[in-house]
């Protein structure tokens, strides 16, 4: 992937579908893993199919969730930031324009972090559902809503 497309600006989620890199599936997720992406969108997408079987959803996130991706996941956050707490106890933290990449049967809990109101996030994987992999944890949980 050329230097000139490390940094990519997106002003429409269907512009993804021509910037996906021309490399074989399962080295995608690599080859975009250092990727500067950056969203400036301003509509809620929901659910959004690419070429190949790839699939973008875009998410607000108000409390704390519980995430286990059953393909490589690459989660970029598009308004405030996110936390991660991996089941090691390591914690991974993605900041606003910044992206992380959830190997396949990786689980994490996440946190949405901000100062400002909505944090949201751009989900990319290979037959992504993600009412099915992230799922809110229980109000009454003993997790904070905002570390």
């Amino acid at each position: 992937m050329s230097l000139a497309r490390r940094k990519v600006t997106l002003t429409n989620l269907s512009e993804f579908s021509r910037l996906m890199p021309q490399v074989p599936r399962d080295r995608v997720i690599d080859e975009m893993a250092d990727l500067s992406l950056e969203c400036s969108l301003a509509y809620a997408l929901s659910k959004t199919f690419l070429r190949d079987g790839w699939i973008a959803e875009y998410r607000h996130l108000h409390a704390a969730a519980h995430l286990s991706p059953g393909s490589d996941l690459l989660l970029f956050a598009t308004s405030g930031s996110l936390k991660l707490e991996m089941p090691d106890g390591s914690e991974l933290h993605v900041t606003h324009g910044d992206q992380v990449v959830l190997r396949a049967a990786t689980e994490a809990k996440v946190f949405p972090v901000s100062d400002e109101g909505d944090v949201s996030f751009l989900a990319l994987a290979v037959d992504l559902d993600l009412t099915e992999v992230l799922q809110e944890l229980a109000v009454d949980s003993d997790l904070p809503k905002h570390p």
